[in-house]
């Protein structure tokens, strides 16, 4: 039986510092790498960071020059497609022979847009880019909507992969057409907090009689105290709250709905698992919404992309 044995890497960034947040995830990577990972995931745009400010900080006054600022700073520390960052992902990718996804904050070579952007790499090549087709509520006031160019599942040696950054897991359409291209490990990507992932991440599981790695990042009030009130101005706002924002919950479920690996909570780390085949065969036994519990001709939408 043939096993695909996957890391997923829940750290916090180097706030709104995207070389040294990659120079830390690396290390992660290097770890899981020694203790034989395949696959190895990251949370939603951890390089350079989720948001968490905009909630926080009053992000919705309009023409705010604090805002502003926090703006600038996050979109040049976005991270561009064709940048050192991923090329040196791709490298890492080809000398381990190992695949990677996990969340960026992409800058558009376009605009002066930003994207909640989830990536596959694997043999040294970038296979494909997601964006996020609807950020959540306050994401909107940084992160622009995205487009269905990166729905696609990727081939693994066990069976197809796909994902989706973090409320976009609960549209069903977006779930059904990855469902619909032969999806049997599904990826979530989180900035973080167990209540977000617990319920879905089985849901998602039994759903689909699919593997479901659903993985977090974290950030936490000390995570943010090396950036300047000049490059950074909302930060006195945002320091009032303590302790976590974001506290993990990064966990694993097998295709019968059961927690495999995790849940990691409040604390940085990896967790392994060991993915099968045959579990997904054998529960689609009774229940595949892609093939024989399916009517598609019945039933039939399409993805524009």
């Amino acid at each position: 039986m043939d096993k695909l044995k996957i890391a997923a890497v829940q750290i916090s960034p180097v706030f709104l510092d995207k070389h040294k947040t990659w120079i830390k995830l690396k290390k992660y990577l290097d770890e899981a790498v020694s203790n034989g990972a395949e696959l190895i995931v990251w949370g939603e745009t951890l390089i350079p960071g989720y948001p968490q400010w905009v909630s926080i900080s009053g992000g919705a006054n309009f023409d705010n020059e604090d805002q502003k600022q926090s703006f600038l700073k996050y979109w040049q520390e976005a991270v561009s497609l064709d940048g050192p960052i991923i090329d040196d992902m791709k490298s890492f990718s080809k000398k381990y022979n190992v695949m990677l996804m996990g969340g960026i904050l992409e800058k558009s070579d376009i605009s002066s847009s930003v994207y909640c952007t989830l990536i596959t790499i694997s043999n040294g090549e970038l296979l494909g880019r997601h964006r996020k087709i609807k950020p959540t509520y306050e994401e909107r006031l940084v992160w622009s909507d995205g487009d269905a160019k990166g729905i696609k599942v990727y081939d693994t040696k066990i069976g197809k992969i796909g994902g989706l950054n973090c409320w976009e897991n609960w549209l069903p359409l977006a779930r059904a057409a990855l469902h619909r291209m032969g999806e049997k490990i599904h990826v979530a990507v989180w900035p973080g907090s167990y209540r977000n992932t617990r319920d879905i991440t089985r849901f998602m599981a039994l759903e689909g009689r699919s593997w479901v790695i659903s993985v977090s990042g974290m950030l936490r009030k000390d995570d943010i105290t090396h950036l300047s009130n000049d490059e950074f101005p909302v930060k006195d706002k945002v320091m009032v709250s303590d302790g976590y924002w974001n506290n993990g919950g990064s966990i694993v479920v097998n295709p019968r709905g059961e927690i495999v690996a995790g849940p990691l909570i409040d604390e940085e780390g990896i967790i392994y698992a060991n993915l099968d085949i045959d579990t997904v065969i054998k529960e689609r036994h009774n229940l595949d919404i892609s093939g024989h519990y399916s009517r598609f001709d019945i039933f039939d939408f399409k993805v524009n992309q």
